[in-house]
């Protein structure tokens, strides 16, 4: 702007070739440098890879950047800026100036890790184009963000809020559901291939000649019902379009909470379901450790309110008091903030994953030269 100003000033009081080539130098550029920066974001590619779509919390997992110039022009100097507080990387390449040659190329192979349980987007953000001078910028939003889902970790100090569930069976009717326990009952089946052989009634075979198996015996258990009630995830006010990252680490305190009650029952052989929100009410039945895995799949992707919450609140009570057993409710306004103690054993936790998968891939590489030799 003041370069232009100068050069009216200039033809203004002097005339001539000279500063009329300036003065009109000065009124292009600006569309000039516009067109061009238009050009470098018509032809800028950029991928983004994961090997996984559903990640570990602060487990570093391998990603590339491959930024491209398909142009047949230099890129004009742009910077990549990337979704703050939700995810780090190993070599940030964010905020730094680049450009690029004519068809050039370049990849960028470091980490990806994610602080937070639940689904949101991460890596670069958009990119943003400047002229030489710094006086224009044009940004371009990455038009397929990478889009990740993040499981949620057991607390074994979350345990309480599975204990006082536990309380509310004593007593309770209603909701029963059949186990099978390891003792073999009278009731007896016609034998097939497969059936195991310390099951076959050998008395009744010395008698009929017949193969018959004795069945386990089933008990009664009490079937408890878990009400999640969630809340609306923020836009950051200071990055727009971004999730608040306050929002993620309570909704990522609250996922916790939730495995942990499911971790703590699946250990007692104790079914419980789990209601929650998403376009309609959901359920997931828990009774073991497969059925644990896909709560923390389900809940951590499709856990969103969408609606009143007075109105999504009453529908998910509404169904978990359909069935009439002990109902637990848990708030995800009512979780606080971690505690020390918490962060601590939730690092030792993830050292600890940390260690286990290095050490398989240890072995594997093992294996793998020892069937080479």
């Amino acid at each position: 702007m003041l370069f232009f100003l100068a050069t009216v000033i200039y033809v203004s009081n002097r005339g001539g070739a000279f500063s009329y080539a300036l003065f009109y130098a000065a009124l292009g550029y600006p569309v000039l440098a516009f067109l061009y920066l238009l050009y470098n974001r018509m032809s800028f590619r950029i991928y983004q890879e994961l090997p996984v779509r559903e990640l570990k919390k602060n487990m570093e997992e391998p990603y590339q950047l491959t930024v491209e110039n398909a142009g047949i022009f230099p890129t004009a100097v742009f910077t990549m800026y990337s979704y703050q507080g939700c995810a780090t990387f190993g070599e940030d390449m964010t905020g730094q100036a680049m450009s690029l040659l004519p068809k050039e190329k370049r990849e960028f192979d470091t980490t990806l890790s994610c602080r937070y349980a639940g689904s949101y987007v991460a890596g670069i953000r958009k990119i943003t184009f400047r002229d030489c001078f710094g006086l224009l910028s044009l940004s371009l939003r990455i038009p397929i963000p990478l889009q990740l889902q993040v499981l949620p970790m057991v607390n074994r100090e979350k345990s309480e809020k599975a204990r006082e569930l536990l309380t509310l069976t004593m007593g309770a009717s209603g909701g029963r559901m059949k186990e099978k326990e390891n003792t073999l009952g009278v009731d007896m089946a016609q034998y097939r291939p497969g059936d195991p052989v310390k099951r076959i009634h050998w008395k009744n075979y010395a008698r009929s000649g017949e193969l018959f198996v004795r069945l386990p015996e089933e008990k009664d258990l009490q079937l408890i019902s878990v009400a999640l009630l969630a809340e609306k995830i923020r836009e950051s006010k200071s990055n727009p379009g971004e999730s608040a990252t306050e929002d993620l680490a309570r909704r990522d305190r609250f996922l916790d909470t939730a495995v942990s009650v499911a971790a703590y029952f699946a250990e007692q052989k104790r079914p419980v379901q789990f209601f929650y929100y998403n376009a309609g009410v959901e359920k997931v039945l828990v009774e073991n450790y497969e059925g644990l895995h896909r709560l923390s799949l389900e809940i951590s992707k499709e856990l969103v309110l969408r609606g009143e919450a007075s109105e999504v609140e009453s529908r998910v009570l509404e169904a978990a008091e359909h069935w009439q057993c002990p109902l637990l409710v848990l708030r995800e306004a009512d979780e606080e903030e971690k505690t020390p103690e918490e962060t601590e054993a939730e690092s030792v936790e993830t050292e600890k994953t940390k260690d286990t998968k290095e050490t398989k891939e240890e072995e594997t590489s093992g294996q793998v030269l020892e069937q080479v030799g």
